[in-house]
Protein backbone atom coordinates (compact mmCIF):
# COMPACT_ATOMS: atom_id res chain seq x y z
CA UNK A 1 0.00 0.00 0.00
CA UNK A 2 2.83 2.36 0.90
CA UNK A 3 4.58 1.60 -2.40
CA UNK A 4 1.36 2.25 -4.32
CA UNK A 5 0.96 5.67 -2.68
CA UNK A 6 4.59 6.49 -3.39
CA UNK A 7 4.20 5.51 -7.05
CA UNK A 8 1.03 7.59 -7.35
CA UNK A 9 2.79 10.56 -5.78
CA UNK A 10 5.76 10.19 -8.14
CA UNK A 11 3.40 10.01 -11.11
CA UNK A 12 1.67 13.22 -10.02
CA UNK A 13 5.03 14.94 -9.63
CA UNK A 14 6.06 13.81 -13.10
CA UNK A 15 2.79 14.99 -14.66
CA UNK A 16 3.09 18.35 -12.87
CA UNK A 17 6.71 18.73 -14.00
CA UNK A 18 5.80 17.93 -17.61
CA UNK A 19 2.92 20.42 -17.47
CA UNK A 20 5.22 23.18 -16.17
CA UNK A 21 7.92 22.45 -18.74
CA UNK A 22 5.37 22.28 -21.54
CA UNK A 23 3.74 25.52 -20.42
CA UNK A 24 7.11 27.23 -20.22
CA UNK A 25 7.98 26.01 -23.70
CA UNK A 26 4.69 27.25 -25.09
CA UNK A 27 5.21 30.61 -23.43
CA UNK A 28 8.71 30.83 -24.91
CA UNK A 29 7.34 30.01 -28.34
CA UNK A 30 4.56 32.53 -27.88
CA UNK A 31 7.06 35.28 -27.24
CA UNK A 32 9.13 34.47 -30.31
CA UNK A 33 7.47 35.63 -33.54
CA UNK A 34 9.85 33.52 -35.65
CA UNK A 35 9.03 30.11 -34.12
CA UNK A 36 6.52 29.40 -36.87
CA UNK A 37 9.28 29.78 -39.47
CA UNK A 38 11.65 27.13 -38.09
CA UNK A 39 11.13 25.04 -41.26
CA UNK A 40 11.47 27.97 -43.70
CA UNK A 41 14.35 26.57 -45.76
CA UNK A 42 13.31 28.76 -48.67
CA UNK A 43 11.98 32.34 -48.44
CA UNK A 44 8.36 32.77 -47.35
CA UNK A 45 6.40 35.93 -46.66
CA UNK A 46 6.80 37.29 -43.14
CA UNK A 47 3.39 37.57 -41.45
CA UNK A 48 1.34 37.98 -44.64
CA UNK A 49 -1.55 40.38 -44.19
CA UNK A 50 0.11 41.96 -41.14
CA UNK A 51 3.64 42.97 -42.20
CA UNK A 52 3.69 41.76 -45.81
CA UNK A 53 0.78 43.51 -47.49
CA UNK A 54 1.76 43.89 -51.20
CA UNK A 55 2.82 47.52 -50.74
CA UNK A 56 5.71 49.88 -51.38
CA UNK A 57 7.60 49.43 -48.13
CA UNK A 58 11.12 48.40 -47.27
CA UNK A 59 13.75 48.06 -44.48
CA UNK A 60 13.77 45.54 -41.64
CA UNK A 61 14.91 46.38 -38.12
CA UNK A 62 13.80 44.34 -35.12
CA UNK A 63 14.26 45.43 -31.51
CA UNK A 64 13.42 44.34 -27.97
CA UNK A 65 13.91 40.60 -28.54
CA UNK A 66 12.14 40.72 -31.90
CA UNK A 67 8.97 42.18 -30.41
CA UNK A 68 9.03 45.31 -32.63
CA UNK A 69 9.76 45.85 -36.30
CA UNK A 70 10.62 49.24 -37.81
CA UNK A 71 10.50 49.92 -41.55
CA UNK A 72 9.61 52.52 -44.18
CA UNK A 73 6.27 52.99 -45.96
CA UNK A 74 5.87 54.88 -49.22
CA UNK A 75 2.81 57.14 -49.23
CA UNK A 76 1.50 58.97 -52.33
CA UNK A 77 3.51 62.11 -51.59
CA UNK A 78 6.24 61.06 -49.16
CA UNK A 79 7.81 58.19 -47.21
CA UNK A 80 7.49 57.66 -43.47
CA UNK A 81 8.77 55.41 -40.69
CA UNK A 82 6.42 52.99 -38.95
CA UNK A 83 6.62 50.45 -36.14
CA UNK A 84 4.61 47.29 -35.42
CA UNK A 85 4.57 45.35 -32.14
CA UNK A 86 4.11 41.61 -31.58
CA UNK A 87 1.46 40.64 -28.99
CA UNK A 88 2.29 36.95 -28.79
CA UNK A 89 0.17 35.95 -31.77
CA UNK A 90 0.26 38.72 -34.36
CA UNK A 91 1.73 42.12 -35.14
CA UNK A 92 -0.25 45.29 -34.48
CA UNK A 93 -1.21 47.71 -37.22
CA UNK A 94 1.61 50.02 -38.37
CA UNK A 95 2.01 53.09 -36.19
CA UNK A 96 3.84 56.08 -37.72
CA UNK A 97 6.72 57.64 -35.84
CA UNK A 98 5.33 61.16 -35.49
CA UNK A 99 8.11 63.55 -36.45
CA UNK A 100 5.96 65.42 -38.97
CA UNK A 101 3.76 64.89 -42.04
CA UNK A 102 5.79 66.98 -44.50
CA UNK A 103 9.28 65.55 -44.99
CA UNK A 104 10.56 62.17 -46.16
CA UNK A 105 11.89 59.55 -43.73
CA UNK A 106 13.49 56.26 -44.69
CA UNK A 107 16.10 53.59 -43.89
CA UNK A 108 15.67 53.23 -40.11
CA UNK A 109 18.29 51.62 -37.90
CA UNK A 110 17.23 51.04 -34.28
CA UNK A 111 19.48 49.57 -31.61
CA UNK A 112 18.52 46.32 -29.88
CA UNK A 113 17.24 48.16 -26.81
CA UNK A 114 14.93 50.24 -29.00
CA UNK A 115 15.91 53.69 -27.77
CA UNK A 116 18.30 54.98 -30.47
CA UNK A 117 17.00 55.60 -33.99
CA UNK A 118 19.15 56.60 -36.98
CA UNK A 119 17.49 57.27 -40.33
CA UNK A 120 17.67 59.14 -43.62
CA UNK A 121 15.57 62.26 -44.13
CA UNK A 122 15.33 65.47 -46.14
CA UNK A 123 14.56 67.49 -43.02
CA UNK A 124 15.85 71.06 -43.49
CA UNK A 125 19.11 72.06 -41.86
CA UNK A 126 21.33 75.14 -41.95
CA UNK A 127 24.26 75.29 -44.35
CA UNK A 128 25.10 78.70 -42.91
CA UNK A 129 23.36 81.22 -40.70
CA UNK A 130 21.25 82.58 -43.57
CA UNK A 131 20.12 79.55 -45.59
CA UNK A 132 18.60 76.10 -45.24
CA UNK A 133 18.82 73.04 -47.45
CA UNK A 134 16.87 69.79 -47.62
CA UNK A 135 19.21 67.32 -49.29
CA UNK A 136 19.13 63.93 -47.60
CA UNK A 137 21.24 63.44 -44.49
CA UNK A 138 21.49 60.96 -41.64
CA UNK A 139 19.52 61.99 -38.57
CA UNK A 140 19.11 60.47 -35.13
CA UNK A 141 16.60 60.52 -32.31
CA UNK A 142 16.39 59.00 -28.83
CA UNK A 143 13.40 57.40 -27.13
CA UNK A 144 12.32 59.44 -24.12
CA UNK A 145 9.50 59.01 -21.65
CA UNK A 146 7.23 61.20 -23.79
CA UNK A 147 8.26 59.81 -27.18
CA UNK A 148 11.11 60.33 -29.62
CA UNK A 149 13.37 63.34 -29.20
CA UNK A 150 13.65 66.05 -31.85
CA UNK A 151 15.86 64.71 -34.68
CA UNK A 152 19.40 66.01 -34.99
CA UNK A 153 21.93 65.40 -37.75
CA UNK A 154 24.50 62.67 -37.17
CA UNK A 155 27.09 64.39 -39.37
CA UNK A 156 26.68 66.44 -42.51
CA UNK A 157 27.71 65.33 -45.97
CA UNK A 158 27.31 67.21 -49.23
CA UNK A 159 26.41 64.03 -51.15
CA UNK A 160 23.32 61.89 -50.85
CA UNK A 161 23.61 59.56 -47.87
CA UNK A 162 21.42 56.81 -46.43
CA UNK A 163 20.88 53.27 -45.14
CA UNK A 164 22.73 53.54 -41.82
CA UNK A 165 23.74 50.50 -39.79
CA UNK A 166 25.60 50.67 -36.46
CA UNK A 167 27.71 47.90 -34.91
CA UNK A 168 28.45 47.07 -31.28
CA UNK A 169 31.54 49.30 -31.14
CA UNK A 170 29.61 52.25 -32.59
CA UNK A 171 30.99 52.05 -36.12
CA UNK A 172 28.43 53.48 -38.53
CA UNK A 173 28.10 51.92 -41.99
CA UNK A 174 26.06 53.68 -44.65
CA UNK A 175 25.62 54.19 -48.40
CA UNK A 176 26.68 57.35 -50.17
CA UNK A 177 26.38 58.61 -53.73
CA UNK A 178 29.43 60.15 -55.37
CA UNK A 179 29.71 63.83 -56.20
CA UNK A 180 29.75 63.19 -59.96
CA UNK A 181 25.96 63.05 -60.10
CA UNK A 182 25.76 59.39 -61.16
CA UNK A 183 23.39 56.88 -59.62
CA UNK A 184 26.36 54.84 -58.43
CA UNK A 185 26.32 54.27 -54.68
CA UNK A 186 29.06 52.88 -52.49
CA UNK A 187 29.27 51.64 -48.90
CA UNK A 188 31.29 53.58 -46.33
CA UNK A 189 31.91 53.38 -42.63
CA UNK A 190 32.71 55.97 -39.97
CA UNK A 191 34.58 54.74 -36.86
CA UNK A 192 33.27 55.89 -33.50
CA UNK A 193 35.53 57.03 -30.68
CA UNK A 194 35.09 59.29 -27.67
CA UNK A 195 31.52 60.10 -28.66
CA UNK A 196 32.36 61.24 -32.18
CA UNK A 197 32.44 59.72 -35.65
CA UNK A 198 35.72 59.77 -37.51
CA UNK A 199 36.49 60.39 -41.16
CA UNK A 200 34.41 58.22 -43.54
CA UNK A 201 36.23 55.30 -45.15
CA UNK A 202 35.05 53.56 -48.33
CA UNK A 203 34.93 49.78 -48.38
CA UNK A 204 37.44 48.25 -50.83
CA UNK A 205 36.96 47.88 -54.57
CA UNK A 206 35.87 44.25 -54.41
CA UNK A 207 32.81 45.46 -52.47
CA UNK A 208 32.32 48.89 -54.07
CA UNK A 209 32.19 48.27 -57.81
CA UNK A 210 31.39 50.84 -60.47
CA UNK A 211 27.74 49.82 -60.04
CA UNK A 212 25.26 50.49 -57.21
CA UNK A 213 25.86 48.98 -53.76
CA UNK A 214 23.72 49.73 -50.73
CA UNK A 215 21.38 48.32 -48.07
CA UNK A 216 24.27 47.01 -45.97
CA UNK A 217 23.41 44.96 -42.90
CA UNK A 218 26.56 44.48 -40.80
CA UNK A 219 26.85 41.84 -38.08
CA UNK A 220 27.10 43.38 -34.59
CA UNK A 221 30.72 42.18 -34.27
CA UNK A 222 31.49 43.19 -37.88
CA UNK A 223 32.19 39.56 -38.83
CA UNK A 224 30.30 39.89 -42.12
CA UNK A 225 28.06 42.17 -44.12
CA UNK A 226 25.15 41.50 -46.44
CA UNK A 227 24.31 44.11 -49.07
CA UNK A 228 22.26 44.71 -52.20
CA UNK A 229 24.19 44.85 -55.48
CA UNK A 230 22.77 46.09 -58.78
CA UNK A 231 23.84 45.08 -62.30
CA UNK A 232 26.67 42.79 -61.26
CA UNK A 233 27.75 40.15 -63.75
CA UNK A 234 26.10 37.35 -61.77
CA UNK A 235 22.88 39.20 -60.92
CA UNK A 236 19.74 37.10 -61.12
CA UNK A 237 17.35 40.05 -60.84
CA UNK A 238 17.45 43.83 -60.74
CA UNK A 239 19.24 43.70 -57.38
CA UNK A 240 20.60 40.69 -55.50
CA UNK A 241 21.83 40.07 -51.99
CA UNK A 242 25.54 39.35 -51.46
CA UNK A 243 27.61 38.42 -48.41
CA UNK A 244 31.24 39.25 -47.62
CA UNK A 245 33.36 38.38 -44.58
CA UNK A 246 35.60 40.76 -42.67
CA UNK A 247 39.32 39.94 -43.08
CA UNK A 248 40.51 42.87 -40.93
CA UNK A 249 42.05 46.27 -41.70
CA UNK A 250 39.24 47.16 -44.12
CA UNK A 251 39.76 44.02 -46.19
CA UNK A 252 36.77 41.89 -47.04
CA UNK A 253 36.35 38.59 -48.84
CA UNK A 254 35.02 38.74 -52.38
CA UNK A 255 31.23 39.11 -52.23
CA UNK A 256 29.30 35.92 -52.76
CA UNK A 257 25.75 35.92 -54.07
CA UNK A 258 23.16 34.34 -51.81
CA UNK A 259 22.08 32.51 -54.95
CA UNK A 260 18.80 31.47 -56.46
CA UNK A 261 17.81 29.92 -53.14
CA UNK A 262 17.23 33.46 -51.84
CA UNK A 263 17.54 35.98 -54.70
CA UNK A 264 14.79 36.40 -57.29
CA UNK A 265 14.30 37.97 -60.71
CA UNK A 266 13.00 41.14 -59.02
CA UNK A 267 14.48 43.56 -56.48
CA UNK A 268 15.93 41.98 -53.34
CA UNK A 269 17.27 44.20 -50.57
CA UNK A 270 16.92 45.46 -46.99
CA UNK A 271 18.67 42.45 -45.38
CA UNK A 272 18.50 41.82 -41.64
CA UNK A 273 19.80 38.83 -39.68
CA UNK A 274 18.14 38.07 -36.35
CA UNK A 275 20.25 38.41 -33.21
CA UNK A 276 20.56 34.64 -32.83
CA UNK A 277 21.80 34.36 -36.43
CA UNK A 278 19.08 31.85 -37.36
CA UNK A 279 17.04 33.86 -39.85
CA UNK A 280 17.58 36.25 -42.73
CA UNK A 281 14.76 38.74 -43.27
CA UNK A 282 14.68 40.91 -46.39
CA UNK A 283 12.33 42.71 -48.75
CA UNK A 284 11.64 41.58 -52.28
CA UNK A 285 9.52 42.56 -55.27
CA UNK A 286 9.12 38.92 -56.37
CA UNK A 287 5.65 37.99 -57.57
CA UNK A 288 4.76 41.61 -58.37
CA UNK A 289 4.19 42.85 -61.94
CA UNK A 290 6.01 45.38 -64.08
CA UNK A 291 3.02 47.74 -64.03
CA UNK A 292 2.43 47.21 -60.30
CA UNK A 293 5.70 46.72 -58.40
CA UNK A 294 5.31 46.11 -54.69
CA UNK A 295 7.52 44.72 -51.95
CA UNK A 296 6.91 42.16 -49.26
CA UNK A 297 9.05 41.05 -46.33
CA UNK A 298 10.48 37.53 -46.54
CA UNK A 299 12.11 35.24 -44.00
CA UNK A 300 14.34 32.21 -44.48
CA UNK A 301 16.55 30.02 -42.33
CA UNK A 302 20.12 31.30 -42.53
CA UNK A 303 23.61 29.98 -41.81
CA UNK A 304 26.40 32.38 -42.63
CA UNK A 305 28.96 29.59 -42.70
CA UNK A 306 27.33 28.12 -45.81
CA UNK A 307 28.78 31.06 -47.74
CA UNK A 308 32.40 30.90 -46.59
CA UNK A 309 35.19 29.88 -48.91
Amino acid sequence: MRNQKRNTYQTLLLVTYCFIVNSYGQQGDKNNPFTKYEDANSPVQLFPGEISVDALQWNNTFTQNNQKIYYCQQLPTRSRLVVQEFDGMRFSKPEPIPFDTIYNYSDPYVNAKGDHLIFMSNLPYKVNKDSLTTNFQLWQSYKLAKGWSKPETVFLNKNGIGYPWRTQDGTLFYAMQPSDGTRNSNIYYAPYKNGEYGKPVALPANINSDKFEGDAFVAPNKEYLIFAGFNRDDNIGFSDLYIAFNLGKNKWSNPRSLGREINSDGYDGSPYVTEDGKFLIFTSSRNSKEDNIFFNHYIVRFNKDNYRG
